[in-house]
């Protein structure tokens, strides 16, 4: 993984010193500057790494990857979401990372990708979950998911176990679950949102105080 982590980081060195504007509307590219952060933020997750605190190099290589989109940043994201135990973010990281590598990272790396997928996913749930609102809000256990929407479909990937989730949006009332999914499991469920009685004010329901997952995660990452 140390030879992984040198090519990355002499692809972010490479793309400082050649990252052009763009000829034409479209992706926007990073600026020199912001991959410059980037790379310092990356050359920190590693010495993070080689000191046994995986958690706070977490934090820089998602920083890193944020700012820079480079599939190799998600990888390293991937490999340690794994490695400290967040079984879904892994899964979601890993997912992308193939999806983003195409034509882009070596085949070697993408089958290590796929082995890592394949162990990481072992330990997931997935849920789809139709609302009859656009844009509900899902609110996950710290570290314990990523959820994705489009329109009326929310698709949330989380740690199998016991899980608590959490369905809001200005104007409604919040709706929360408890629920113990399998180990592989796939469930479809349907989760309506009703706005406040008369009388009673929004503001009176009590929702829980959990970290959000990103609405879309390149992934949050952000949710959460």
């Amino acid at each position: 993984m140390r030879l992984l982590t040198v090519g990355l980081m002499g692809g972010l060195a490479f793309l400082m010193g050649h990252a052009p504007a763009p000829a034409a509307p479209g992706p926007a590219v990073a600026s020199p500057e912001v991959l410059s952060q980037a790379c310092l933020l990356a050359e920190r997750a590693q010495g993070l790494s080689d000191a046994r605190q995986p958690e706070a190099a977490l934090a820089d290589w998602r920083r890193a990857y944020e700012l820079s989109s480079d599939p190799m940043l998600l990888l390293e994201v991937a490999r340690l979401e794994r490695e400290v135990g967040h079984a879904a973010r892994a899964t979601h990281a890993f997912e992308t990372f193939l999806a983003q590598g195409v034509g882009r990272v070596t085949e070697q790396r993408r089958q290590f990708a796929a082995r890592q997928l394949l162990a990481a996913s072992i330990n997931t749930a997935r849920l789809a979950v139709q609302t009859n609102v656009l844009g509900a809000l899902v609110e996950l256990e710290p570290e314990r998911g990523v959820a994705t929407g489009s329109g009326f479909v929310v698709n949330v990937l989380v740690d199998a176990g016991e899980r608590r989730l959490s369905f809001s949006k200005p104007g409604f009332e919040t709706r929360s679950l408890l629920l113990h999914l399998e180990p592989g499991e796939v469930r479809t469920l349907r989760v309506d949102l009703d706005r406040p009685a008369a009388g009673r004010s929004e503001t009176g329901s009590s929702k829980p105080r959990w970290t959000r997952a990103d609405a879309v995660t390149r992934a949050s990452f952000g949710p959460t």
